[in-house]
């Protein structure tokens, strides 16, 4: 219990000294108040559940593990815009009405791709819909009840069977 009191006691210190100057460090870099709040929040609860073992210089761990995620957040913005920008192409490009005779031409082959995973035993054709569904190796191990190290081979033999009877 004492322990425990000391515990929170130093981390409350930690956090009165260092919040202000963390919170300034990310907001510097990210330019938002509230994203900056977040990350200096998590900076403080990683330091709460996996403190340094060395405490001398606890600032400059604190600057450290705020940096690393102000970083990531950057990262993962400037991706998210990508794909978002992707996505909105993707749909511009959606809303266009094809031509007739494309349209007529997707039509047969959606028809022509059935056609075959009909034909297929029903684990190659579950495995070849899931993973061309976006799952993981991992989801589709454990949606056909099938060991993990054993998908990527059974899906390239459901692709050879696959292309086997596929004819464009």
């Amino acid at each position: 219990m004492a322990q425990s009191i000391e515990r929170e006691a130093e981390f409350e210190a930690a956090f009165a000294e260092h919040y202000a100057r963390v919170y300034g460090v990310l907001f510097r870099l990210l330019g938002d108040r509230a994203q900056a709040e977040d990350l200096c929040v998590e900076t403080f609860w990683r330091l709460w559940e996996r403190a340094p073992r060395r405490q001398e210089n606890l600032g400059g761990w604190l600057y450290r593990v705020a940096m690393r995620l102000g970083y990531n957040a950057l990262r993962a913005a400037h991706r998210r815009e990508r794909y978002e920008l992707q996505a909105g192409h993707a749909a511009l490009e959606l809303n266009t009405p094809p031509e007739p005779s494309r349209l007529v031409e997707q039509q047969q082959e959606r028809a022509q791709v059935r056609a075959v995973l009909a034909g297929m035993k029903e684990r190659d054709a579950q495995l070849l819909i899931l993973r061309h569904s976006g799952f993981t190796y991992r989801e589709i191990a454990e949606a056909l009840g099938v060991a993990p190290g054993s998908v990527g081979t059974l899906l390239a033999r459901a692709e050879e069977a696959f292309e086997q009877r596929y004819t464009p």
